[in-house]
């Protein structure tokens, strides 16, 4: 691992939360930060000082980006900000292109899958397909939109190698983003995963008109699901009570400005789907495979995958009031 580090940063996806992160990351003088996109259209609209994905929402001030993969080849560290489903195909392209040892910073929340043969976190996946990349996890509760337009919020950066935490912190200490540093990846990947499924959860009982009492039900036995799969994982559980947890887990599942929440509603009240991504989506099916090859009860994770199936959501409210009770 090493002990220094350039300050030559790629932030590699041009959507709401990699302009955000690039905007952010701009601030800092001392950093040299250039956004990876995909299609010259994005990288225009980035250099001209707006965004695409939101509706065009003016940054604060220009950024650089580009859409030449070869700049990853000069990269010091690499910002990975596309969703966790394209998380495995980019991570190739670093494989392919950056130097040997760069580090990565992951900012999906979700899990990947080899053909949907296995479900994997992300800090699971870099250790077993990506061993010579030193890796963070950034997370916490953050809404794009509000973090381009200058608006405080306060993250978790978590790896095992404390000089690559220490490193995303001093990069975001001119900011408006307050950092905290963190070692268990695994917590900070479980809660960043889980909290799109039950957010997306809360929004199909809002949507099928249950009220603010089920809500705030299904996010307090959320967080007890996203326990029992981070103990069983080997993480923290005091992860759970932090930026993480509970932190993103509330947020996500406030209102209809979280993605996850206005797909559950549109789910719940049998509407046309919005065409943004909710990344809880494609994580319940995985998260549930997952949960049953642990032997770990996700029951409301289960029934979102089920939802998301086209199963009967009223029977399926009904079975999980049914459940047996049990003590908290």
């Amino acid at each position: 691992m090493i002990d220094t580090f350039g300050n030559h940063i790629i932030v590699m996806g041009g959507g709401a939360w990699g302009a955000a992160l690039t905007s952010a990351l701009s601030r800092n003088a001392s950093l040299d930060v250039q956004c990876l996109v995909r299609d010259d259209a994005t990288r225009d609209a980035l250099k001209k000082g707006y965004v695409p994905r939101l509706d065009n929402m003016a940054l604060h001030q220009r950024v650089e980006a580009t859409s030449d993969s070869a700049a990853l080849r000069t990269a010091d560290m690499i910002y990975l900000v596309l969703p966790a489903s394209a998380s495995i195909s980019a991570l190739a392209q670093i494989q392919s292109l950056a130097p040997a040892d760069c580090p990565i910073v992951l900012c999906a929340k979700g899990l990947v899958s080899e053909q949907d043969k296995h479900a994997f976190l992300l800090p699971e996946y870099m250790t077993i397909f990506a061993p010579n990349h030193p890796f963070a996890l950034l997370s916490g509760p953050s809404f794009a939109d509000e973090v381009i337009k200058g608006l405080p919020c306060a993250l978790v950066a978590a790896s095992d190698k404390p000089a690559l935490s220490d490193e995303i912190l001093r990069h975001f200490a001119p900011t408006h983003l307050r950092l905290y540093g963190g070692k268990d990846v695994i917590g900070v990947a479980v809660g960043g995963a889980v909290k799109n499924v039950i957010a997306l959860g809360a929004g199909i009982a809002f949507g099928l008109g249950l009220g603010d009492n089920a809500k705030a039900a299904l996010i307090t036995r959320g967080l007890a699901e996203t326990g029992r799969l981070i103990k069983a994982l080997g993480g923290d559980s005091k992860t759970l009570s932090g930026l993480a947890g509970i932190g993103d887990l509330t947020l996500s599942a406030a209102g209809p400005h979280s993605r996850n929440m206005a797909y559950g509603i549109a789910l719940g009240r049998d509407e046309p789907l919005p065409l943004a991504l909710a990344e809880g989506a494609r994580t319940a099916p995985l998260l549930a495979q997952r949960a049953k090859a642990l032997g770990i009860e996700m029951p409301i994770t289960q029934a979102v995958a089920e939802a998301l199936e086209g199963a009967d959501l009223k029977q399926l409210i009904t079975d999980l009031l049914a459940r047996p009770a049990n003590f908290e």
